[in-house]
């Protein structure tokens, strides 16, 4: 693996649960027994993006491709994120600069690149550091689940105006190939488009019947699956997608609508399909994941301490060590001698949880009675 060098379409969107909100008991015993053996592919992590797509123009080639390894640093962590955090945690996930993501960043690999002499494009695998990740996400208080589910045998089924796409090359299943399914917390096998797929189990699926899914599931014989339906309609300007079966997390019904712009199907289908193994992933980590957060109350957050150090160099050394801790928040210098400074600050859990982050940095902070201090090395 390589070390690291150094016009937004909308979409609009509409849910609904299935009717019935039920799988068969049959089903549903499945999800339960599924649990217990299969884990996900080996040498898959969490901690890896993998085919991510980056493309940017520049004066020169090499700013082009500054611009655009930046641009997928900043991607890959804001998948990696997602991918981690519970879906309650969304809103106060980080935006980190692009020099802490570089530190977290392990390496990256190129699948394939191209470039002109102001244009560079390419495929990139990028590998994060499991333990700095773990440590970033701490230090904000947003709990993360990154033990992978057992893996679930998916079905993508594409109807195209009324016709179901038996062609490997549709819209549908090219969008949920172009996913990270080995690495998602929710890893995913692809099923091909088989004979039991015909028009009558189509309609029974789209009007909820459920011997429609179980003629699919004793097909495919699979204790996890799930079928994914994407039908599109010209007139509507819809793509309707329907998701029914069972995961790790157990019996699912639902169905969402996309509206397609300007006619465009595929990027609708990679916009829906993005959502789906979404959708999948925050199904298991809300199973997964700590339920309680840490520090969210800002109140319970906020602190004051004084830093002694020896000179001013020291100083300026250490407040920009402590600028970069993941979490720090708020930091306010209240006064300033030669030898101290008396700061106030924001921290998930307060100056005790602080304290123990605080080593990797060369910081240390204890408890005086009256007071907490900060000294360095």
């Amino acid at each position: 693996m390589a070390r690291r060098e150094p016009a937004k379409r909308k979409f609009s969107t509409t849910w609904r649960v299935a009717s019935g909100g039920q799988l068969p008991a049959a089903v549903c015993l499945a999800a339960v027994l599924a649990l217990l053996w299969a884990g996900p592919a080996r040498g898959a992590s969490v901690y890896v993006i993998s085919n991510l797509s980056v493309e940017a123009e520049a004066k020169d080639a090499v700013k082009a491709k500054k611009k655009a390894l930046e641009a997928a640093e900043r991607r890959a962590m804001a998948i990696l994120l997602r991918r981690l955090a519970p879906f309650g945690a969304y809103e106060r996930l980080p935006l980190p600069k692009i020099s802490i993501i570089e530190e977290l960043i392990e390496g990256f690999s190129v699948q394939r690149e191209s470039n002109s002499a102001t244009r560079y494009l390419a495929t990139l695998d990028f590998t994060f550091q499991r333990n700095a990740v773990r440590q970033f996400l701490s230090g904000y208080g947003i709990p993360y689940a990154e033990a992978q589910a057992p893996q679930v045998m998916l079905l993508p089924v594409f109807v195209n105006n009324g016709k179901i796409a038996r062609s490997t090359a549709n819209p549908w299943r090219k969008a949920w190939r172009g996913l990270d399914l080995v690495n998602t917390v929710t890893p995913v096998k692809l099923a091909a488009v088989g004979g039991a797929v015909t028009d009558t189990v189509i309609e029974g699926l789209q009007a909820d019947d459920d011997s429609a899914f179980e003629t699919l599931t004793a097909a495919y014989k699979s204790d996890r699956f799930i079928v994914a339906l994407a039908s599109y309609d010209e007139t509507t300007g819809k793509l309707t997608t329907r998701y029914y079966g069972v995961d790790a997390a157990g019996a699912m019904k639902l169905v969402r609508d996309d509206r397609v712009w300007d006619g465009d199907v595929k990027a609708s289908a990679n916009h829906a399909a993005m959502v789906g193994l979404g959708i999948l992933e925050g199904r298991w980590k809300a199973v997964k994941a700590p339920s309680r957060e840490i520090g969210s109350n800002a109140a319970e957050s906020a602190f004051g301490m004084t830093v002694e150090f020896a000179g001013l160099q020291q100083w300026q050394q250490m407040r920009a060590r402590l600028t970069r801790i993941p979490g720090v928040q708020a930091l306010k210098i209240t006064s300033l001698s030669a030898r101290s400074a008396d700061v106030s600050l924001q921290y998930p859990g307060g100056a005790e949880r602080l304290s123990r982050q605080l080593g990797a940095y060369n910081l240390f902070l204890e408890n005086a009675g009256e007071a907490w201090i900060l000294r360095g090395e």
